[in-house]
């Protein structure tokens, strides 16, 4: 139906969309961001089947505009947990460390939670068909030598969201304009499949917080760590392991240990424990010993020691201790130094501290 209506419509120089939707009977179909398009009922004013076209293209419309207060909603969330995790753990904020993507990621990911309907999912599912062709659309590329500002994260976020912003409408305004059949910009390719078909809900920044602030801030904390060259000190093979409220101690009971310890490249390659930075993670935001030396550590080793593998790039992770959500650089200490430093010798593994 919609491939034989594609040849019938009058085309024009831009808004095909409405131009179908009058040769349907609705001359007054306008859609756009903050634009919502009604199909009505079936039979008034437009006869199934392609009523059914129409509401897959005010699903869509709904969708994108969706995309757009998600968007706000989450800069406004990460921006605000951001401020907390330098208050808290970054204390000589740097701007020219961490890659701007690790920002982007967060927020294009956030977007996963939401449903063509509208709705905010509590689970992330994989995106198939129009809805990941429309969402992938939307989400802008990350320039590789833009950072985040940290001691600015406002003038970050709100970089952040125009770009997201402009790339959703620049999308949905292309979606629009374009001839319906065009192979790459056409609402065809958007709606087929009927992805799109279903009840249109509405949802808050409340629902939106309640999935996706933990996972937030569990990540932002990781971010910052990794801009202070804190990492985990990883060995297998340890005769003695005494345990504090930095260090992880596992009795293998061969007697040997495997140890994690959270620790800092300091100056003069010395390394150094972080005691207080454990115990602000442990009373303030609620992580337990093994989240954050262990959970560094299973990530490390669960994709082939690939370092800071973020989870963000798969979609949502809306279980907070998920592995890999909080991250930091892993050192594995197995093999016998050659008399240099703690700090060398994780340098000599490839770490970037």
């Amino acid at each position: 139906m919609f491939a034989a209506a594609a040849k019938n419509y009058t085309r024009t120089t831009s808004n095909n969309v409405q131009s179908l939707a009058a040769s349907f009977g609705a001359p007054n179909f306008f859609c756009g961001l903050d634009k919502f398009c009604n199909a009505g009922q079936p039979c008034l004013p437009i006869q199934p089947p392609a009523w059914c076209a129409a509401l897959a293209i005010q699903n869509y419309n709904n969708y994108m505009n969706s995309l757009n207060t998600a968007v706000t909603f989450a800069s406004s969330i990460i921006s605000l947990k951001l401020g907390e995790v330098v208050a808290d753990v970054y204390p000589d904020p740097k701007d020219d460390i961490t890659p701007l993507k690790n920002i982007g990621s967060m927020v294009s990911s956030v977007l996963d939670v939401i449903s063509f309907t509208g709705a905010v999912a509590s689970t992330v599912t994989a995106v198939n068909g129009g809805l990941g062709f429309a969402l992938r659309r939307a989400t802008p590329p990350t320039p590789p030598d833009r950072f985040v500002a940290w001691t600015n994260l406002g003038q970050t976020m709100s970089d952040v969201l125009s770009d997201f912003q402009r790339f959703i409408s620049d999308s949905l305004d292309r979606s629009l304009n374009a001839v319906v059949d065009d192979p790459t910009d056409g609402i065809n390719e958007l709606i087929k499949g009927g992805g799109f078909l279903g009840v249109s809900e509405n949802f808050t920044q409340s629902d939106l917080q309640t999935i996706v602030t933990e996972s937030i801030t569990r990540h932002a904390i990781g971010l910052a760590l990794q801009a202070q060259n804190i990492y985990i000190s990883h060995s297998r093979k340890s005769t003695g392991c005494k345990e504090t409220i930095s260090r992880l101690c596992v009795n293998k009971g061969d007697g040997s240990f495997t140890s994690r310890i959270l620790t800092q490249a300091g100056k003069r390659e010395n390394s150094l424990n972080k005691d207080d930075l454990a115990e602000i993670l442990i009373s303030k935001y609620g992580s337990t010993k093994e989240e954050i030396l262990k959970g560094p550590t299973d990530c490390f080793v669960a994709n082939n020691e690939q370092q800071l593998v973020n989870p963000f790039e798969k979609g949502f992770p809306t279980d907070p201790k998920a592995p890999c959500v909080f991250n930091v650089l892993t050192c594995n200490f197995d093999t016998p130094g050659g008399g240099e430093g703690d700090v060398d010798r994780c340098r000599n593994l490839g770490l970037d501290i």
